[in-house]
């Protein structure tokens, strides 16, 4: 079974002054034991002090376990056979004048071996999406658009990384 993603879209999502959007992402492993997960993100605005402007980051060497997305992960790393797992993510910038922002995402996953196989190949998915807020002159949100830009499987001696796809 080729490993898969569903994305969710909740929509636009306001709390504590800041603007953004709530999505699910379900990833669905052939094999548990073994599998990578890889969450890189690019943004003009980031939102982090670890985060260089415009450049993909690998969010596990930047928040690492205190990030509830790895903690859901790091949870099944025991579990062996086809495990489903969901990840819910709020993702949000301060409701500021003028305030804009474009995030982008590139999740990666790699099977755990497959002991039927030994070419050395794993098989492998990518989600990708795209994020945009933008604020008025007095703070109010005008654009707060999330949408999936890439959901792509395969088999290969190496996963891909975003450098790996075009840029959008």
């Amino acid at each position: 079974m080729p490993m898969q993603f569903h994305f969710h879209d909740h929509g636009p999502h306001r709390e504590d002054g800041r603007i953004g959007n709530r999505f699910s992402l379900r990833i669905v492993v052939g094999e548990r034991r073994g599998a990578q997960l890889a969450w890189f993100e690019r943004c003009d605005r980031p939102y982090d002090a670890e985060m260089p402007q415009d450049s993909w980051v690998d969010m596990h060497q930047v928040l690492g376990a205190r990030s509830p997305l790895f903690g859901q992960w790091l949870e099944t790393t025991v579990d062996g056979g086809r495990v489903e797992i969901d990840f819910d993510h709020w993702a949000a910038m301060r409701a500021e004048p003028y305030a804009q922002r474009t995030l982008e995402w590139c999740v990666v996953v790699a099977a755990g071996e497959d002991d039927e196989e030994d070419d050395g190949e794993r098989e492998w998915a990518i989600w990708r999406g795209v994020q945009h807020l933008a604020c008025d002159g007095e703070g109010q949100a005008i654009d707060e658009s999330l949408r999936q830009i890439a959901s792509l499987h395969g088999r290969s001696d190496r996963p891909p990384t975003p450098d790996d796809l075009p840029h959008y």
